[in-house]
This record gives C-alpha cells, structure tokens and sequence, in this order.
C-alpha cells in the first residue's frame, strides 16, 4: 500500500452501523480519539517547528532530534521489534492497538470487522515507513542544511501528517461502535 492509497476512503472498507452499539458503547469508542489526539498534538508540534526553520526563527539542526525523539517515532520503532510487540508495553500506541485492541476486535468481530482490520494493520505499516522517510530526510536536513534538503523534508512530513490524520480518523470512525459493543478495552 502506498500513502495514496492509504488516503483513498472510498477503499477503506466500513462494516456499517454495529449491531447493539448505543450511546455508550460509542463514548466508550470516542476514548481512542482521545489517545490520537496526544499524537496529533505531536504533529502540529513538529509543523510548527518546520514552520519557524522555513521562517529562519529556528535552526534544521533542531528538526532531527524532534523527530526522534516524538512518541509516535518511538512507538513505530518499537513496533516493528520482537522485543516491542512482546513485551506489549501498554504505553505504547501501536503496541497497545496491535496486541490489545486488534485480536480481541478481530476475534469478536468475525468476518465483519476481518476486512477493517487488515487494513488497519497495513496502514501502520505505511505509516511506519513515513515515520522512517521523514526521520532521513530530517537527519539529512541536519547534514546538508540546504533549501532542497528542506523541501524534501517539509514534503515528507506533509505526506506522514496527510496519512496519520486520515488514518486516525478512519480508525477512530470504523472502530467507535465496535470497540464499545464488543467490549474491547481501550
């Protein structure tokens, strides 16, 4: 899957109105959003500092470490480790998703949630590889503080936002009811 296809909705697939899911299975659903929302403060945190680069207010050298050192880079690391995944530290955003969430909703939900699922699992791994593109581009950033080395890194970080907000929202979307009436944790 690429990010583009990653953003294309209309290929996401959508189980429909849950069945047995009212008011609270979806509030209990909505606490997801809440956890999102600390990744996608993140984001805007890293935007800004783009922004203040590309005004001259701050140096490309500050780029590399602050994208390093988000949660979400660290949590992509982490997943993609046996240590990560074993270990399935609660903390942890895609440790938590993929070992908590995922089995439980997928075990529950049959073959009407089969679908949203895999897609799920391969839109992590789109926004893993972003996670690590960007993570170049800004180390290079840092090396070759250039206009070209910028833009590079400016467009990644575009198309990694671009994938992580239409993927949040799309998880947070499909998954509200069925987390709540299903009674998976979150």
């Amino acid at each position: 899957m690429t990010p583009e296809e990653l953003e294309d909705a209309a290929a996401r697939p959508r189980p429909g109105p849950w069945p047995g899911a009212g008011r609270a299975e979806r509030a209990h659903g909505r606490r997801l959003a809440a956890i999102h929302d600390m990744y996608r403060a993140e984001l805007a945190a890293v935007a800004g500092l783009m922004q203040s680069i590309e005004q001259g207010d701050a140096a490309p050298q500050t780029l590399a470490p602050a994208v390093a050192g988000t949660d979400l880079a660290r949590n992509v690391r982490q997943f993609g480790t046996a240590c990560g995944r074993d270990c399935a530290l609660l903390m942890n955003h895609h440790d938590i998703e993929e070992t908590w969430m995922f089995p439980p909703l997928e075990e529950r939900g049959g073959d009407l949630l089969a679908p949203v699922m895999a897609r799920l699992r391969a839109e992590h791994r789109v926004i893993h590889d972003l996670i690590e593109e960007l993570h170049a581009a800004a180390e290079n950033l840092v090396s070759q503080p250039r206009q070209k080395a910028f833009a590079d890194c400016a467009a990644r970080f575009a198309a990694l936002d671009r994938a992580v907000r239409s993927h949040f929202g799309y998880e947070e979307t499909v998954l509200e009811e069925p987390l709540g009436a299903l009674r998976v944790p979150i």
